[in-house]
């Protein structure tokens, strides 16, 4: 089951990073497994940009959606029409999986045939596409249809032979008369019902990083805790970018509270630390109305600690003298008081020889 999960994960991380910064998109990934395993024969998991809205399984043949009580009448319709498409999606997937194990002569374990499909929608409202793709056992490529307003491709795959002519343009009859209506449909139900959660902004936090690495230094941009995950992050060095190639890290990762962050790091030597240089991390960002910029100078750094660390030694000889004049005053002090005793004391003691002689 690690091609399942791999695989997954894949389609997922495809599925966010499609859907622009200016536009939404909603995707169904759905999985059919034949063989004996744990998990229900078919599911589906329905991801609204990169929020998971929905699931559907086999067993229980019902449409889940995620936090959603059905309250009225409109919302048990749109229900009832994700259990009728999911139901058809797991027939034809079935009917799939049996001509590809066929077909490759598979008849023993476990197989495993996955599909995404879905839609992407413009801010404005506008369709942009509708496509489908589909792998056989996390290895094998199956056919593939996108379709836009304006064109439309198909890719067979490598297993088993391609639509001809008129299966294509069936095809795409549907693409464009039925799948991408029914998808935007649902994408701007789901946008109305969750907008609370994929139209909110919250602008990143930016921290310059340096920390000393095997060889030198490593210089690292981090911008973290932002929300969508669409974000420009550059290092810069003397005002120019530093070149990606250059650069490691740069995957857009969750932080584990319905947040992001992105990482860039540069391996910096220690000869080239000490040159003085600029390095900037800066951010642009859909709730940002202006870059978020932070720098840090190399050279100068290095000046500045050093100047630091000779006004803490000339402190540090300041209080040390200052202990001592104050030590040295008070072994003064008392030494005068223990002497104005003893002169006490003999003065008394004379007072007292004096009385008695006179008695």
């Amino acid at each position: 089951m690690g091609k399942l999960s791999v695989f997954l994960f894949v389609l997922s991380f495809y599925t966010i990073v499609n859907a622009g910064s200016g536009s939404h998109s909603l995707w169904v990934l759905a999985t059919h497994i034949t063989g004996e395993t744990p998990f229900p024969e078919f599911t589906v998991v329905v991801m609204l940009d990169d929020v998971q809205v929905g699931y559907y399984d086999s067993n229980d043949k019902q449409i889940v959606y995620r936090g959603q009580h059905i309250t009225d009448k409109t919302e048990d319709d749109e229900a009832q029409d994700g259990d009728h498409v999911f139901g058809d999606i797991y027939q034809g997937m079935k009917e799939r999986s049996f001509n590809l194990k066929r077909h490759i002569n598979f008849t023993e374990g476990v197989q495993v045939l996955q599909r995404m499909a879905g839609c992407e929608m413009l801010d404005n409202g506008e369709q942009v596409m509708f496509m489908i793709k589909n792998i056989f056992n996390g290895i094998f490529e199956d056919y593939a249809v996108y379709y836009n307003m304006t064109h439309s491709t198909y890719d067979a795959g490598k297993i088993i032979l391609g639509w001809d002519g008129m299966v294509q343009a069936y095809k795409r009859t549907l693409c464009e008369n039925v799948y991408l209506p029914i998808c935007i449909k649902s994408l701007k139900s789901f946008l109305k019902r969750e907008k609370n959660v994929v139209m909110r902004k919250v602008p990143p936090r930016l921290r310059l990083i340096k920390k000393e690495v095997s060889g030198g230094f490593q210089v690292s941009c981090l911008a973290f805790g932002f929300y969508p995950r669409h974000i420009n992050l550059t290092l810069l060095r003397d005002g120019q970018p530093v070149a990606e190639q250059d650069l490691t890290g740069g995957e857009v990762l969750p932080s584990g509270d319905g947040t992001y962050q992105l990482r860039k790091s540069l391996e910096v030597s220690t000869e080239e630390l000490k040159k003085r240089h600029d390095y900037t991390c800066t951010a642009s960002h859909l709730s940002l109305d202006n870059k978020l910029d932070v720098s840090w100078e190399s050279g100068a750094e290095r000046v500045y600690l050093s100047t630091l660390s000779a006004l803490l030694v000339m402190v540090l000889i300041v209080i040390i003298l200052g202990i001592f004049i104050c030590v040295k005053r008070r072994w003064s002090n008392t030494a005068s008081q223990s002497e104005l005793t003893n002169v006490d004391a003999n003065v008394s003691e004379e007072m007292n020889v004096s009385s008695d002689s006179e008695t």
